[in-house]
């Protein structure tokens, strides 16, 4: 019989065997009797055969489906975290469990590998210790359903400790206004983007409607007092990506897609919540979106409204 050992293996199936028939040995002595580690004498005296097992992983999850693809540059847009983090938060939020490299190659896939820093985009200094900033974007999500209007989503990340807020459909100035009244960092400005569309249909860089100043959120920037400052940093090519894929997803017409693709407000609310209190992020030097807070809190009390709340509601 030919027999395949693995090109490490210190042992062969007779010596495995050996092993296994003489349980009254001591682990000591039958590795004296076989050469061999005590380590592997207590390997193979649990298992039941005496051949090598395959050491390739059972499930290897390297491609991404169409859906997936859509949700984690979603994620990447919504919250700007490297490929460690957005791992993270792509499991956390959507079950999605993929490698770092197939991460990689749907962000290069769709041009968004690469993001220009906030920091260098917008003309504060976003360091500022009397408080923060908060960055907004609006997604309007396709339902992926006949007859059904798409989702409005409503994101906001606080730039300093990447705390996430988010909600499905509302007004823009109430949503932002709202947590701006209860969040525990001062708020010294708002950094948006245009609206995310994905319907199905291709854009052209042209048409995409330029700066306005009497915008809803500039308005109330204005009334509140804070600074503001459009983006315009998401490439076209990326946003017509997105596009095609809706389009290719819609007319496959398979009646396996999830008709949930998006969840509700109270789903949502209790992700965030993990997200927010649970999540160790490597950005934050593996510390958590409140714990970072918390900490700064002690160094800087007074860029606080209040005291951040660890407690998870």
């Amino acid at each position: 019989m030919k027999i395949r050992l693995h090109k490490n293996a210190t042992t062969t199936p007779a010596q495995r065997a050996y092993i296994q028939n003489n349980p009254h040995l001591s682990v000591a002595t039958l590795a004296k009797k076989t050469g061999v580690s005590k380590t592997t004498i207590r390997r193979w005296q649990k298992r039941m055969d005496v051949y090598d097992r395959p050491h390739t992983p059972k499930r290897i999850k390297t491609a991404l489906t169409p859906i997936e693809e859509i949700k984690i540059i979603i994620c990447r847009m919504a919250f700007r975290a490297g490929l460690d983090d957005l791992q993270q938060i792509a499991e956390s939020f959507f079950k999605i469990s993929c490698s770092r490299a197939s991460l990689n190659r749907c962000l290069k896939r769709y041009q968004i590998s690469r993001m220009p820093k906030l920091k260098r985009s917008v003309p504060f200094n976003l360091k500022d210790y009397t408080g923060t900033y908060l960055y907004y974007n609006c997604f309007h999500l396709p339902s992926f359903l006949k007859d059904k209007e798409p989702v409005v989503l409503q994101t906001l990340l606080d730039c300093s400790f990447r705390t996430f807020h988010a909600q499905y459909a509302t007004m823009a100035n109430t949503f932002i206004s709202d947590h701006i009244q209860n969040f525990p960092l001062r708020v010294l400005g708002v950094i948006y983007n245009n609206p995310v569309r994905l319907c199905g249909e291709t854009i052209d860089s042209k048409k995409i409607p330029k700066k306005n100043p009497d915008s809803d959120i500039e308005f109330l920037c204005k009334d509140l007092g804070i600074s503001f400052f459009q983006m315009d940093d998401l490439h076209t090519d990326t946003i017509n990506e997105l596009n095609l894929q809706v389009k290719k997803i819609i007319n496959t017409s398979d009646p396996e897609i999830d008709t949930t693709t998006w969840e509700t407000n109270e789903t949502l609310t209790k992700q965030i919540c993990h997200y927010n209190f649970e999540l160790p992020l490597g950005f934050l030097k593996q510390k958590t979106p409140y714990q970072a807070m918390e900490a700064h809190y002690t160094d800087f009390p007074n860029s606080f409204k209040h005291k951040p709340n660890l407690i998870i509601s």
